[in-house]
């Protein structure tokens, strides 16, 4: 047994070539997207080739320089990533220590953690750096209807 069925490929079930769908005339729409579309990619095209060779200009300008400041770069270099390499281990693990903590939390008492004031977990507006937009007051539940008429002050 195939692991799909065959005939998905040697069936009748296959769309005659008459089809509307292939015979449509291009819209001038259609046209003008893919042209205007076109001739965004050769741009996008000749400036990426233009970043290179400007980047690869600089590269050579600036070769004697590297060279003879090279005994300093390179242990700076080395020392730079190694640093950069350890702040990314040491907040990695910290952040995943912290929630292993809020999880075990969780597990144990069965509720969320306390909620912070100001803190807004889902993003959204105040995470782009906005300030975030006063809560609205909850609403007050409605009065239950007294069981028996109040009596009447004085009486």
């Amino acid at each position: 047994m195939a692991p799909f069925p065959l005939s998905l490929i040697f069936g009748k079930n296959k769309r005659p070539r008459d089809d509307i769908r292939y015979r449509q005339k291009p819209t001038l729409k259609g046209v003008m997207t893919a042209f205007l579309a076109t001739q965004a990619a050769i741009f996008l095209l000749l400036l990426a080739g233009l970043s290179l060779t400007g980047t690869v200009v600089a590269l050579f300008a600036s070769m004697p320089v590297f060279l003879v400041l090279s005994p300093v770069l390179v242990p700076a270099g080395i020392t730079t990533t190694i640093l950069a390499s350890c702040l990314m281990a040491g907040g990695t693990s910290g952040v995943t220590g912290l929630t292993i903590l809020m999880w075990l939390y969780k597990q144990f008492t069965g509720k969320d953690l306390p909620k912070i004031p100001g803190l807004n977990p889902g993003g959204g507006a105040a995470a782009g750096g906005a300030a975030p937009a006063p809560a609205a007051p909850a609403a007050k539940p409605a009065a239950k209807p007294a069981a028996k008429p109040a009596a009447k002050p004085g009486g």
